[in-house]
């Protein structure tokens, strides 16, 4: 085998993982599988999987660490590709007990992000910001490579490994058979979002947009794509959607295909990105991009990302927390004229995943040379 991808946190089908690298590769010809929780029982598009079994918990997840290292030491695999931090005590394991290259795909900053997780005790924030850059660090010196999804997240790496390659999670193009809206709308304006539903990637901040632009006269309404994270958010978020009677202007189609997202997409008017500013601090959220392969015009925060990859012609800048203001960018984005074709040449040319993954095929034929 050639390379083993782990994950503990991610689903075995999670885009980065199994859309974007582990099909890429496969189609590079190397031979590739994914151990994780909940896999399919078969191989999806040359994709291999193990599964760890049902991960109802967190702790069912972490019970399965020690499981995801026998499992890999097993393998005999040219390369162990982990995606997940929790993960980190395995890959050492890995470059002492095998002879395969290892890989940490880092796919956050979790020393920024963990006192922003709802999880977290407030009493292990502090230990766990500190301590993960710390753990990261140190076990980077036994890996062959770190592989980062921007640079602000590979930059600590440059200090104790040679071998950092940032790899975006930009699009898939031309593997997309079309965006052609083919979702039916039943308003004038549809407003999108992709990604997990919880309140910093700015579930409520959407909603609240929705009951603004409702009274003020305009017909709107909003599609949620994506799973819910904490059960918090999704009860919050229901008892306002009842409370300002918004049942008939809000879909929520669940967790989609990359195929079946992108339909969505395209129907859709404008694609909403209302972040907290503070969590995606660093950050490169995806969305931007297919938002704009769907010849959407994106109304955001402002995130770093926004200013350093989306066309001015294209972005909306609003202040976080801001109703008002999101609801007129709303207006000014629907009011001019977007061309689906130039924004999508944009990321074709510019920021597809196609171009990433030239770059970690060329990181796996240095490896297993």
């Amino acid at each position: 085998m050639d390379a083993l991808h782990l994950t503990t946190a991610h689903n075995s089908t999670d885009t980065r993982i199994f859309d974007k690298e582990a099909k890429s590769l496969v189609e590079a010809g190397f031979d590739i599988e994914i151990v994780a929780h909940d896999t399919s029982d078969e191989p999806q598009d040359g994709v291999e999987f193990q599964s760890l079994g049902t991960a109802k918990s967190r702790t069912d997840r972490w019970t399965s660490i020690r499981d995801v290292a026998r499992i890999a030491q097993n393998a005999d695999a040219g390369i162990y590709h982990f995606h997940d931090p929790e993960l980190i005590p395995v890959g050492v394991y890995l470059s002492y007990a095998t002879d395969g290259a290892v890989v940490y795909d880092a796919h956050e900053d979790y020393g920024h992000i963990v006192p922003m997780r709802d999880w977290v005790p407030s009493w292990a924030e502090y230990a766990l910001s500190k301590g993960i850059p710390i753990a990261e660090s140190i076990s980077a010196r036994r890996f062959d490579a770190v592989v980062a999804v921007s640079d602000w997240i590979g930059k600590p790496f440059h200090d104790v490994t040679d071998t950092v390659e940032t790899i975006h999670n930009f699009p898939q193009t031309t593997s997309m058979p079309s965006v052609d809206g083919t979702i039916e709308t039943t308003a004038e304006c549809t407003l999108c979002f992709v990604g997990g539903l919880v309140d910093v990637r700015g579930i409520h901040q959407m909603l609240d947009l929705l009951r603004y632009l409702v009274a003020d006269g305009v017909d709107a309404e909003l599609w949620a794509l994506g799973s819910w994270k904490p059960d918090a958010d999704r009860d919050a978020a229901i008892e306002f959607i009842k409370t300002h009677s918004l049942e008939e202007r809000v879909t929520f189609p669940g967790y989609l295909t990359y195929e079946e997202m992108f339909r969505w997409l395209a129907s859709a008017d404008v694609g909403l990105a209302l972040l907290d500013v503070e969590h995606y601090e660093g950050g490169i959220p995806t969305k931007f991009f297919e938002y704009l392969y769907a010849g959407l015009p994106v109304v955001t925060t402002p995130v770093d990302a926004a200013s350093q990859f989306l066309p001015a012609e294209y972005k909306y800048v609003v202040p976080q927390g801001d109703t008002e203001a999101a609801a007129e960018a709303v207006r000014r984005a629907l009011d001019r004229e977007h061309d689906q074709e130039t924004i999508q040449r944009i990321v074709e040319e510019q920021y597809s995943w196609e171009q990433e993954a030239e770059k970690l095929i060329a990181l796996y034929e240095d490896l297993l040379e």
